[in-house]
């Protein structure tokens, strides 16, 4: 019995070790998490809430589902800008340096973003699609935060393409 709790005890460590191990990451491949959250974020998420919000769609369970999805995505993405992970260390990023020098006001259009992203979710799960269609807006100001739009337009916290 003694040895199979220290056979367990043993594989649990080792488990543990090779995970910790996985999860360490080079800036190279923090750099590519969080570009490949953001340029997902519209085909996987927000594009489909925007055909209820347009008035194109009436799938409210869908629109939530994916408000749900966007919200895991982003809170994800607020952790992918570690320090030494800027074009310092990948000059490919299009992340500007001011999202570590003004950190707090980057860290909180982040989390409103996710607010205003929880708030359209809310309506649709609500089933209130006038709701829905107001709190767009809100969800593409939020977005516009940090960047002004499309991948060439540049903004606050990201480099123009």
């Amino acid at each position: 019995m003694i040895r199979i709790v220290s056979a367990l005890a043993l594989a649990g460590t080792v488990a543990a070790f090779s995970a910790a191990m996985s999860w360490a990451q080079t800036p190279a491949e923090v750099a590519k998490a969080r570009e490949d959250i953001m340029e997902h974020l519209w085909s996987n998420y927000y594009r489909d809430i925007s055909q209820v919000a347009r008035g194109n769609s009436t799938d409210l369970a869908g629109a939530a589902t994916k408000a749900s999805g966007a919200i895991d995505a982003l809170k994800k993405f607020a952790t992918l800008f570690p320090p030494g992970s800027g074009r310092e260390a990948v000059p490919t990023t299009r992340a500007k340096p001011e999202i570590w020098t003004q950190r707090a006001e980057f860290d909180k259009a982040t989390q409103t973003l996710i607010a205003e992203t929880a708030a359209l979710g809310d309506a649709a799960k609500g089933g209130n699609v006038e709701a829905v269609k107001a709190q767009w807006p809100k969800v593409a100001e939020a977005c516009g935060a940090c960047h002004g739009g499309p991948k060439k337009s540049g903004g606050k916290f990201r480099f123009e393409e």
